[in-house]
C-alpha cells in the first residue's frame, strides 16, 4: 500500500495483525485519496463495485480516473463529491453525502448508470497533520431504480435483494436527514459570534465552527485539548497562565460543568481577548465528549476596565501623599489596570520650555528601550507631538511611525503608543504616553477614556498647585494688612523719629543714651523687616521693576562669595565651582540678593569646620545654580514650610539665631520672577542643597505658559 500503507501495522494481542489484509478484505467499498486527491489505494469491494483494477486507479487523479458521463448533461458527480473532498480537506471533519447519481466508465466502453451513498473522512498522521481521506460508499442503484419504478431492474432483483433494500431504505432516509441536520448545524454555528469547540473522548476536536477556527487556528488539527496551553497563552483574568488541566474545556472532559468561567487568551502579535466560558460533558453523541462554548466579552470587559481604573486613579488623587509619590503609583495603576504594556508620564519643563520623563512603569518584560532621549524638545518624538498639538497622538506601528523614528528605532517588543496632553486650560502641563505590545488601530473610545484621565491629572496638578499658592496668598495677605497695613509702620515711624531726635539732644545721659541705642537697633531691625515685607508684597504683586539686562551669573557668585567670606565669623569655608562666564539676561542686583541670602543661610546652618559649596553650570536652555551646606538637617515636616512667609524652624527659634523668615520667601519671589525655580533637597539626603535653575533668554515662553509680572 506504499506510504499509506507503510504507517499502517500495529501489534495485537495474538500476534501480528496485517492491516493491509484487514484493509483489502473489507467488505463495504474504500477509495484512499492523498491530500492532493490522487489515488493512492482501492480495497477488493471498491474495485469490484467500479469494474476497475488496482493498476487502473492508484496513482491517478480520481476524477481522472472518475469523470463525469459526457452523455448526461445534468451529471453533477464530480462537482458534488468534490465539494465534499474539499470540506473533509478546509475543515478537517467528516463529511457524510447525500445519495449520488455518478455514473462509471464499462470496461468496454461507455457508463453505466449508478446510484451512491458515500461519505468521505479525514486521516491524521503521528504529527497531526492531515494525511489522507477515506473515500467509503455503497452502491445503491438497485434501490433506486426500484423506487422509480424500472421493470428490468425488478424483474433482476431476487429475494436477498429485496431484503437488504428494506434494510438500506432506513439507512439512506436517516442519512439524507442527518446530512440535511449537519448541514444546518454547520450553518448556525458559523453564524454565532461565539467560539463553539467540541472533542471526542480522547481529547481530540472533533466540531468547531468559523470562530474557533479564527481562535484556535491550526490547534483544531488533530492537537488534543489537553496541550492547547502549550501551543497558546491562556490565562486566568489575574494575569495568571492557565494550566492545561484548568482549561474549559478540559474540565468538561472531565465530566465537569463549566459557567461562567472568563478566560484570557492572546494569540501571537495579536491583543488580549476576553472570553466567558460556558461548557459541560455530551453524553449519548458518539464522538462527541465534550462541548465548550467562547464568548467575547473583550469590550465590555475593557470598558470595566477603564471605569475601575479612573475610579483608582480618583481614590489615588485625593491622598495627601506627596505629588511624586503619587504620579509613581499612578502610571502604574494606569497600566496594570488599562492592560498598557509600558507607561511614562513627561512633565513639560517651563523654565527651559522641554519635556522631561517624571516617571515610567513597565510590564515584566516590557522594558522602555534604553537609552532614550531624555529631554525631548517641543514638537520632537510622540511626547513632543502631543504637546505642539494639544491633543491625543496615536503611533498605530512604532516601528514605522515618523515621530517615533526620532525618541528610537528600536522599540523592543512595544509596537503602538498612545499619547495624551494633560491639560489646565489652554496650557500643557505634562504628557501622558501609553504602550501596547501589539499593533494596534486608533480607537476612539480608548482615546475618550484616557483623555479623560489625563484631564483627571492634570486637574490634579493644578489643585495641588493651586492649594499651596492660595494658602500662601491668603496668610501673606492677612499678615501684611494687619502687621504693615495699620499696626506697625505708622507707630515704627513715629518711634524712630523721637528716637534720633532724644540722642541728638546733649543733655541726654549715658544712661539714657544706652537705652536710645537699644530702641534704635530694634526699630531699626523692625523697619527691615517692613522693608522686606512691602519688597515681597511688590514683587507677587507684580508692582516690582526688574531691570533686565546682559549679565554674568559666574561674576556675580564670585562677588557674593567674596563678601561672604570677610564678613563670616564662622569657621566655615567657602568653596565655589563656576566656569569663567555665565551670560543670561536678569537682573544682577536682584540676582545678588538671592545669592547673599543663600550663602548666609548657609553659612548659619553649616556645621564648624564643614564646607559650605556653590556650584554653577548652564547648558543651551538654563543654568543652575546650587547652594549646599552639611549640618542641621531640615526637618521633614518643615521641608514644605521653608518658603513660606515668616516660617522659622523650630531650631532657629529655640537656639536664638536671629532672622525675620523673609530671606527665602524673598528669594523665590525674585527667581520666580525671571521665570526660574528654586528647590530644596530632601531631608534624607547628607547635605542641604538649595538649587536655582534660570531660563538663559529670561521672559522666554511658550504657549503653554503664563505671563511674566514685570513693571506695572
Amino acid at each position: 500500500m506504499g506510504d499509506w500503507g507503510g504507517q499502517a501495522s500495529s501489534h495485537g494481542q495474538d500476534g501480528d495483525v496485517d492491516h493491509r489484509l484487514l484493509f483489502l478484505a473489507v467488505p463495504t467499498p474504500v477509495l484512499v485519496l492523498d491530500t492532493r486527491l490522487v489515488i493512492v489505494e482501492a480495497n477488493q469491494a471498491y474495485l469490484t463495485a467500479t469494474m476497475r483494477s488496482r493498476g487502473e486507479l492508484v496513482g491517478r487523479p480520481v476524477f481522472d480516473a472518475f469523470p463525469d458521463n459526457p452523455d448526461d448533461p445534468s451529471a453533477s458527480g464530480v462537482s458534488m463529491w468534490g465539494s465534499s473532498l474539499r470540506r473533509v480537506l478546509s475543515e478537517r471533519v467528516t463529511d457524510v453525502m447525500a445519495i449520488q447519481k455518478y455514473d462509471i466508465p464499462r470496461p468496454g466502453g461507455g457508463f453505466d448508470t449508478r446510484y451512491w451513498s458515500p461519505a468521505n473522512a479525514p486521516v491524521f498522521g503521528a504529527d497531526g497533520e492531515l494525511r489522507w481521506i477515506l473515500h467509503r460508499t455503497e452502491d445503491v442503484t438497485a434501490f433506486m431504480q426500484a423506487h422509480q419504478g424500472d421493470s428490468p431492474a425488478l424483474d433482476e432483483l431476487n429475494a436477498e435483494l429485496r431484503t437488504r433494500t428494506e434494510q438500506m431504505a432506513a439507512e439512506v432516509f436517516a442519512r439524507r436527514e442527518l446530512q440535511q441536520q449537519n448541514e444546518t448545524l454547520h450553518a448556525l454555528l458559523d453564524s454565532l459570534d461565539t467560539a463553539v469547540v467540541g472533542c471526542d473522548s480522547a481529547g481530540l476536536p472533533v466540531l468547531f465552527n468559523d470562530g474557533a477556527h479564527q481562535l484556535f487556528g491550526h490547534l483544531l488539527d488533530g492537537v488534543p485539548v489537553d496541550r492547547w496551553a502549550q501551543h497558546r497563552a491562556v490565562f486566568h483574568p489575574d494575569g495568571r497562565p492557565m494550566r492545561d488541566e484548568e482549561l474549559p474545556l478540559v474540565r468538561a472532559l472531565r465530566g465537569e460543568r463549566v459557567r461562567d468561567t472568563e478566560v484570557v487568551i492572546r494569540a501571537h502579535a495579536a491583543p488580549r481577548r476576553y472570553f466567558r466560558a460556558n461548557g459541560r460533558p455530551v453524553t449519548g453523541q458518539p464522538g462527541l465528549a465534550a462541548v465548550v462554548a467562547l464568548h467575547d466579552v473583550t469590550l465590555h470587559r475593557r470598558a470595566a476596565r477603564y471605569k475601575e481604573c479612573e475610579l483608582e486613579i480618583a481614590r489615588l488623587l485625593s491622598k495627601l501623599s506627596p505629588p511624586d509619590q503619587l504620579l509613581v503609583q499612578l502610571v502604574e495603576v494606569i497600566g496594570r489596570m488599562a492592560g498598557w504594556a509600558a507607561v511614562e508620564l513627561w512633565t513639560v519643563d517651563d523654565v527651559a520650555q522641554i519635556l522631561r520623563r517624571a516617571t515610567c512603569w513597565a510590564e515584566a518584560d516590557y522594558d522602555l528601550p534604553h537609552p532614550m532621549p531624555d529631554p525631548l524638545r517641543y514638537g520632537q518624538g510622540i511626547p513632543g507631538r502631543a504637546w505642539q498639538t494639544a491633543n491625543p497622538v496615536w503611533a498605530a506601528n512604532l516601528h514605522t511611525d515618523p515621530d517615533a523614528a526620532q525618541q528610537t528605532a528600536d522599540w523592543g517588543p512595544l509596537r503602538a503608543a498612545l499619547a495624551i496632553p494633560v491639560p489646565s486650560g489652554s496650557v500643557i502641563l505634562a504628557v501622558l504616553i501609553c504602550y501596547s505590545d501589539t499593533t494596534e488601530t486608533p480607537d476612539d473610545a480608548r482615546t475618550v477614556i484616557m483623555a479623560g484621565i489625563g484631564a483627571q491629572i492634570g486637574e490634579f496638578l493644578v489643585r495641588r498647585r493651586a492649594e499651596r499658592l492660595a494658602a500662601e496668598l491668603d496668610q501673606s495677605r492677612d499678615e501684611y494688612i494687619a502687621l504693615v497695613g495699620h499696626e506697625l509702620r505708622t507707630p515704627l515711624t513715629s518711634v524712630q523719629a523721637y528716637t534720633e531726635v532724644m540722642l541728638d539732644d546733649p543733655d541726654t545721659t549715658e544712661d539714657q543714651r544706652f537705652m536710645l541705642e537699644v530702641m534704635r537697633r530694634n526699630t531699626t531691625s523692625l523697619h527691615g523687616i517692613v522693608m522686606k515685607l512691602l519688597d515681597v508684597s511688590g514683587m507677587r504683586a507684580g508692582h516690582i521693576d526688574l531691570n533686565l539686562q546682559p549679565m554674568d551669573l559666574a561674576a556675580v557668585v564670585h562677588a557674593a562669595v567674596d563678601a561672604a567670606r570677610e564678613s563670616s565669623a564662622a569657621d566655615v569655608t567657602i568653596e565655589a565651582n563656576t566656569p569663567p562666564t555665565t551670560p543670561l539676561r536678569a537682573d544682577p542686583h536682584r540676582l545678588r540678593q538671592v545669592v547673599d541670602e543663600l550663602l548666609a543661610n548657609a553659612l548659619t546652618w553649616a556645621a564648624p569646620g564643614s564646607t559650605v559649596g556653590i556650584s554653577l553650570h548652564s547648558d543651551p536652555h538654563s543654568a543652575t545654580l546650587a547652594v549646599s551646606n552639611t549640618g542641621n538637617r531640615i526637618a521633614t515636616d518643615e521641608r514644605d514650610r521653608l518658603f513660606d512667609m515668616f516660617f522659622r524652624s523650630d531650631t532657629a527659634r529655640h537656639s536664638g539665631i536671629p532672622g525675620t523668615g523673609l530671606g527665602l520667601t524673598i528669594a523665590r519671589t525674585i527667581i520666580e520672577q525671571h521665570g526660574g525655580t528654586i528647590t530644596v533637597s530632601e531631608p534624607d539626603e547628607a547635605a542641604t542643597t538649595f538649587t536655582i535653575r534660570l531660563p538663559v533668554a529670561a521672559g522666554s515662553r511658550s504657549p503653554s505658559s503664563g505671563p511674566v509680572m514685570i513693571g506695572r
